[in-house]
């Protein structure tokens, strides 16, 4: 993959992750930290699907602690959240 395509799939999957493009100022944070996330544990799921908001939340507990600091941050996940 590109690193220009690369750059725009994690950037949308910010997008995603939030729900909301009212939020995407927060979406770099979430793009930063959690882009490798994303590589390793759900690359095959189409950036914008409702398949790639499921495989990220089923990947929970193994999301790097960056990615999962970044989504509380964005809303995403409770702040009382567990890690």
């Amino acid at each position: 993959m590109g690193a220009r395509r690369l750059s725009t799939a994690a950037l949308a999957l910010g997008a995603v992750l939030l729900g909301s493009t009212a939020a995407m100022a927060a979406s770099a944070k979430v793009e930063r930290f959690c882009k490798n996330d994303y590589l390793q544990f759900c690359p095959s799921y189409e950036v914008g699907s409702a398949g790639l908001r499921s495989c990220m939340r089923q990947a929970g507990r193994r999301l790097s602690p960056r990615c999962i600091d970044a989504l509380r941050d964005s809303g995403e996940i409770p702040r009382n959240r567990r890690k």
